[in-house]
C-alpha cells in the first residue's frame, strides 16, 4: 500500500478501511470517532452495515479499542453490537460545554460517551472517567471538519497506553493522529474521503498541537 502521507511518527491511508485494514499490523490501541450520518433515516451513523463491519475489523487489530458514540440509546447500541472481538469495559464521558442540539429534544447533545472495549490499563488512578471541553465550533472552523475532536480528548484517550502504536479507521481532522504524536507514540489513519486525508495531513505537517 503507498500511503497518502507519511512522517517518522505518522501514516495516513486513503481508501475504504475494509479493504487496508487486513494489511495493517497489530496495534497497541484503536482509537476512532466513526462518521454520523446527515439527514438519513436510519439513525446516527450513516452506512450503518459498513460502519459496523469497519469497526468489527478493526477491533481485532488491538486488545484495546476506544470507539466514540452517541448518549441515545440507539447509539449505543449500534456501538456495543458492531464489536465482536473484545469485551465492553467500561463507558468514558466527555462533556463538551456550551453545544445545544434541537435534535436531541429537552436535553443538549452535549455528552459523547466513549465505548472501551478490551483490556484497560489498570494502576493508573489519575485518569478520570470524564473529560470536559467548551465544544468543537471553533475547532471545525479551524480545520474544515464539521465535527472535529479535540486533540485533548484524543489525547485523554491514548495517553495511558503511551508510548504505543494507535490506529484510527476513520481519521477524520486526524486529532488522534497528533495526539499519539504528542504523546511520543506512532500512529496509522484511514479515511475514505481524500479531503479528509489532507486535512489531517496538513495538521500533521503544521507540527503537534495539544
Amino acid at each position: 500500500m503507498t500511503p497518502y502521507y507519511q512522517d517518522s511518527e505518522v501514516t495516513i491511508y486513503h481508501g475504504d478501511c475494509r479493504e487496508i485494514l487486513p494489511h495493517i499490523p497489530k496495534v497497541d490501541l484503536v482509537l476512532t470517532d466513526p462518521p454520523y450520518s446527515s439527514n438519513r433515516a436510519e439513525g446516527e451513523f450513516a452506512a450503518t452495515r459498513n460502519i459496523a463491519v469497519a469497526l468489527h475489523m478493526a477491533s481485532e487489530k488491538a486488545p484495546t479499542m476506544a470507539v466514540f458514540g452517541t448518549s441515545s440509546g440507539r447509539g449505543i447500541e449500534f456501538i456495543r453490537s458492531s464489536i465482536r472481538s473484545l469485551h465492553h469495559n467500561r463507558v468514558i464521558a466527555w462533556h463538551r460545554s456550551y453545544v445545544n442540539s434541537p435534535a436531541a429534544g429537552p436535553w443538549r447533545w452535549d455528552l459523547v460517551l466513549i465505548h472501551v472495549f478490551g483490556k484497560g490499563s489498570f494502576g493508573r488512578p489519575e485518569f478520570s472517567s470524564l473529560v470536559q471541553t467548551d465544544g468543537t465550533k471553533a475547532l471545525s472552523a479551524e480545520t474544515g471538519h464539521k465535527a472535529p475532536v479535540p486533540v485533548a480528548v484524543m489525547a485523554h484517550m491514548c495517553r495511558p497506553f503511551m508510548p504505543g502504536i494507535v490506529l484510527d479507521p476513520f481519521v477524520g481532522s486526524g486529532s488522534s493522529l497528533l495526539a499519539a504524536k504528542t504523546l511520543g507514540g506512532y500512529a496509522i489513519g484511514i479515511d475514505i474521503e481524500e479531503r479528509y486525508c489532507e486535512i489531517a495531513a496538513e495538521r500533521c505537517r503544521q507540527g503537534v498541537l495539544l
